[in-house]
């Protein structure tokens, strides 16, 4: 019988771990945990420092008692790629195979630089054309991120591509929706915009302007370290009572908030189609006045993932999620859902 993999999320702010156990009604979760990534030890999406990062990871799961190692890593960052994409092919052979000899003109990447995957969406037999999603991300980020969890003794099984994972996790609760969605992900180093239909990754727009620079604002206000200021940023009553971090995070929801809409108008003119309903997730999404200045530059509602409405959780383990947000364990969540 297989099992449930450790969903593990490894990003520049924190790391989150994820493990889930089936029920009769769906899932449950067995274990969480949110830990601090060690300054500049990960970098849009590539783990800098395998020691550091994998100590962290080893000492977080310490003692826990009987936790799964086989686990499921994401990957995302400005080297990794899904396009959604129409192709001729006439049915014949393995449609990944055949894909993967042509990866490079579609993507952009060359085969020595990439690892190449594709998913065949639906295929048109009268027109020969296949409608796929496609997917390349760098070697090299892929072996950073295996060295630095099989360091820590976890043994990697799968490694996702984080808006696939995001998508899995909607769509597993909320069904193939028939019309264009987005999903604001709003990390450390960048910000990801995820538009998806039908349940598979339509396009992916990337803001490289993550949280640490509304960090960096307040800190340079307030002359401190940006550590220091991201700890003022994640602290909800230093916030309630902070009047420079209030000013920082409403002055970085409406910036970024503008921003994202610009990219939302782009892509409508691109594609054809707009989005009807939208959803944040990471953490910076929860610091006090973000989101609420975003909805109101983009003139628009915007609701937190939240996988704890369908997955059940002990009381015991609660105040983790609501510590940090239960958004900012989407992807981690995703992630615990895979089989080994």
């Amino acid at each position: 019988m297989s099992n449930n993999l450790l969903g593990v999320d490894i990003g520049a702010s924190n790391i989150k771990i994820v493990e889930l156990k089936e029920t009769k009604s769906g899932f449950a979760v067995k274990n969480i945990f949110l830990a601090r990534t060690p300054a500049s030890t990960v970098v849009d999406g590539s783990v800098i420092d395998h020691g550091a990062v994998s100590k962290v990871i080893s000492d977080t799961i310490a003692h826990a008692k009987g936790i799964q190692k086989d686990a499921a890593l994401a990957i995302h960052g400005a080297d990794v790629i899904v396009k959604k994409l129409k192709l001729p092919w006439n049915g014949k052979g393995n449609f990944q195979e055949t894909f993967l000899w042509s990866a490079e003109q579609y993507m952009g990447i060359s085969a020595e630089r990439a690892s190449f995957d594709a998913q065949l969406i639906s295929f048109d037999m009268e027109r020969q054309i296949a409608e796929t999603v496609l997917a390349a991300a760098s070697k090299d980020k892929i072996a950073d991120l295996l060295t630095a969890a099989s360091q820590s003794g976890l043994e990697p099984i799968v490694v996702d591509i984080e808006a696939l994972a995001l998508v899995n996790l909607i769509t597993q609760f909320k069904g193939a929706q028939g019309h264009v969605n987005a999903i604001i992900d709003i990390g450390h180093d960048a910000v990801r915009i995820i538009f998806y239909e039908n349940g598979h990754v339509d396009s992916i727009t990337t803001i490289f302007k993550g949280g640490k620079f509304m960090a960096e604002d307040l800190a340079k206000d307030m002359e401190i370290d940006p550590e220091k200021a991201e700890d003022i940023l994640r602290d909800t009553e230093a916030m309630d009572s902070d009047a420079d971090a209030q000013a920082a995070a409403m002055a970085y929801g409406s910036s970024i908030g503008s921003e994202i809409e610009t990219a939302i108008e782009v892509y409508m003119q691109e594609k054809g189609k707009e989005p009807i309903d939208f959803y944040a997730c990471g953490a910076v999404s929860y610091v006090s006045e973000v989101l609420s200045n975003i909805e109101t530059s983009m003139g628009v509602s915007v609701s937190h993932i939240d996988p704890f409405k369908y997955i059940e959780i002990p009381a015991n383990l609660r105040p983790i999620v609501d510590a940090s947000g239960a958004g900012t364990f989407a992807v981690a969540a995703g992630l615990a859902m895979r089989k080994s």
